[in-house]
């Protein structure tokens, strides 16, 4: 007997740090107020049994979808009561998410954070091409089906082939792809440079190269036409260093103004005066997209003139997959680009001594003008920062963009005991994405460049 007593008296002292663990819900109904019904409320928004937003009163809608989730978790075996009344059980069941896991589930029509969230993993699985919008389309309800078909040739116990993101597709996109049959960003050895192949990058197109001898050591998909964002301002400095001398004062014209009211921005203002070099880091360091748009009409006249230059430009340099409407990389249908192109532009370019010198310093301190003080400016790039888990020994240069259209791009160049690479990526859905994919770009090159 007294064996029995120690034995329960074990098993229950090993259950108490679990049951510490369940969250205590006191009962919740009509007429409460406070921070346990927005809680509750937050979780009826996401099941999409409420709508709205959450303000912590109990009213009579709270108490229908109460009602509605208790109607579920009666009909699927739960012992709840179905009154719109929120008890300990109704609680604890409607943050569990196996508990409620079809109301969780995820189909065509739906919209919302969650729906972004879906998209952002299956984007970066290479399985949905276009960024997270947060509908849940066609598109999308493809890529879950392609997720689900690898999941049932793994064996995933309960997968199946639905187009609805239910709670078995969710845990497995949320938890280590290891042992699924795909190669994908998330699991590839970073100790093991040399094994880097197109599957293991999260942009859509990407290319790295050897400067000296031109040898391209990985191409994915560097022929594919994409948006280039503010990358573009590789060109325009290139022209604009052809056309103005660097101490040349200039008066900044009213195309400066002139531009998207959510533009990056120098800024300059028209009216100004100032040397042209202020410009060029304003374009780089700051990318302003005002910058842009000043350089172009001081050197053509008009914008319009100047994106002619530009094309007329990138048809000299055999830049075949690209053409440009603008100096600063706007989002525009018509503007577009390559990473082959972009990495053959650069390397034009980087011929240019000034331009070495512009794409090759952090920080600049812009001239006062009459309208303002001295401006310090500085890049922000991660690459070039030691705090940054993101840091690359010898990298520099050379211009980053982003829209939501573009993604995140990014045109760079490393050197390392006399090797120097270049490399390229476009639509990379995040910044931190596009540094590893960078990194891991230039620990390829770095592992073959002269082998």
């Amino acid at each position: 007997m007294r064996r029995l007593i120690l034995w329960t008296m074990v098993v229950l002292l090993l259950c108490l740090p679990a049951l510490a663990q369940q969250p205590a819900y006191a009962p919740l109904q009509e007429g409460d107020r406070g921070q346990a019904v927005k809680a509750m409320q937050q979780r009826l928004i996401v099941l999409k049994l409420l709508s709205g937003k959450a303000d912590g009163i109990y009213g009579a809608q709270t108490a229908q979808a109460v009602r509605a989730v208790q109607e579920h978790l009666a009909a699927n075996g739960h012992r709840v009561p179905v009154t719109g009344a929120a008890d300990e059980q109704t609680q604890r069941l409607l943050f569990d998410d196996l508990a409620v896991s079809r109301l969780l589930d995820l189909k065509t029509g739906d919209r919302g954070s969650r729906v972004s969230e879906l998209q952002a993993k299956l984007y970066d699985l290479r399985l949905l091409d276009t960024l997270p919008d947060g509908a849940f389309g066609q598109q999308t309800q493809r890529a879950v089906r392609a997720f689900q078909q690898v999941l049932v040739k793994a064996g995933v116990p309960g997968a199946m082939e639905t187009g609805v993101a239910d709670h078995v597709t969710r845990q497995a996109l949320a938890g280590d792809m290891k042992g699924l049959p795909m190669r994908v960003p998330q699991t590839f050895d970073d100790a093991r440079p040399d094994a880097l192949t197109p599957d293991d990058l999260y942009a859509k197109a990407a290319l790295v190269m050897d400067m000296q001898s031109g040898e391209i050591f990985l191409n994915k998909q560097a022929d594919r036409r994409l948006y280039p964002a503010s990358t573009t301002k590789i060109m325009t400095l290139l022209l604009a260093l052809d056309q103005l001398k660097p101490e040349q004062m200039v008066t900044i014209p009213q195309a400066a103004g002139e531009v998207p009211k959510d533009s990056s921005l120098t800024p300059v203002t028209p009216g100004e005066t100032m040397p042209a070099r202020d410009l060029f880091y304003g374009l780089m360091l700051r990318s302003g997209n005002d910058a842009a748009n000043a350089l172009a009409v001081l050197c053509a006249g008009t914008v319009d003139g100047f994106v002619a230059q530009m094309n007329q430009k990138a048809a000299e340099l055999g830049m075949t997959g690209t053409h440009f409407t603008n100096p600063h990389g706007y989002h525009n249908e018509q503007h577009y680009t390559t990473a082959r192109d972009l990495a053959r532009l650069t390397m034009a370019a980087l011929q240019n001594a000034a331009f070495r010198e512009v794409i090759t310093q952090n920080v600049y301190t812009m001239q006062p003008t009459k309208l303002r003080q001295a401006l310090m400016i500085e890049v922000n790039t991660d690459l070039f920062n030691p705090l940054s888990p993101h840091y690359y020994a010898g990298a520099f240069g050379v211009k980053s963009g982003y829209t939501r259209a573009a993604g995140f791009c990014y045109v760079g160049c490393a050197q390392r005991e006399g090797k120097m690479l270049l490399a390229v990526v476009l639509g990379g859905r995040t910044r931190n994405q596009g540094w590893t994919d960078m990194a891991r770009l230039f620990n390829l090159g770095f592992a073959r460049a002269g082998k």
